[in-house]
C-alpha cells in the first residue's frame, strides 16, 4: 500500500466512524407507551360476613390462591392485608419447603386462614446485647 491509498483509507475510517457516531445521537419519532397487555384482572366471588381475616385460603393451585387473596383483601382492612402479604412474603424466602416457588408456598398454606398464616411468622424478642442492625429476620421463626 502506498501512501495515498493510507490516507485515503484513514480519511474514510474517519469519516464514517463520524457518521456512525452522529447518527447514534439522531432522534426518532416519539412513540406512545405500549399498553399494558394484560389489564388487572377482576375478581367475582360470593358475599362474606365477618372479618375478612378468617377466610380459608385456597392452595389447590396458584390461580385458585390469587383469587382467595383477592377475596380477602375485599373484606378486610388494608392493615391487616398488607401484615398478610408481608407473612407470605416472608415465608416465601425462608419457608425451605416452599423453595421460594409461591405455587408451592400456596399449596402449603392451603385451608389456613389469614391469622393462621401470619402465626406462622412467630417473631422472638432478640437475644441482649443486639444492635438494631442485628434486630429482625434473624429474630424470626416459622411454626409450621
Amino acid at each position: 500500500m502506498n501512501k495515498t491509498s493510507t490516507s485515503t483509507l484513514f480519511r474514510f475510517a474517519v469519516v464514517a466512524l463520524t457518521a456512525l457516531t452522529f447518527a447514534g445521537c439522531a432522534t426518532g419519532p416519539a412513540r406512545a407507551p405500549a399498553a399494558d397487555p394484560t389489564p388487572d384482572k377482576v375478581y367475582e366471588f360470593e358475599a362474606w360476613d365477618g372479618d375478612g381475616m378468617e377466610i380459608p385460603l385456597d392452595g389447590s393451585n396458584l390461580e385458585a390462591f390469587e383469587t382467595s387473596m383477592a377475596r380477602v383483601q375485599a373484606h378486610t382492612s388494608p392493615e391487616n392485608y398488607t401484615t398478610l402479604e408481608n407473612a407470605i412474603d416472608y415465608l416465601l424466602v425462608y419457608d425451605l419447603s416452599a423453595q421460594k416457588d409461591r405455587a408451592k408456598l400456596a399449596h402449603n398454606l392451603d385451608g389456613k386462614t389469614p391469622y393462621q398464616v401470619i402465626d406462622m411468622v412467630q417473631w422472638r424478642k432478640p437475644a441482649p446485647g443486639k444492635s438494631q442492625a442485628e434486630k429482625g429476620a434473624a429474630d424470626a421463626k416459622i411454626e409450621l
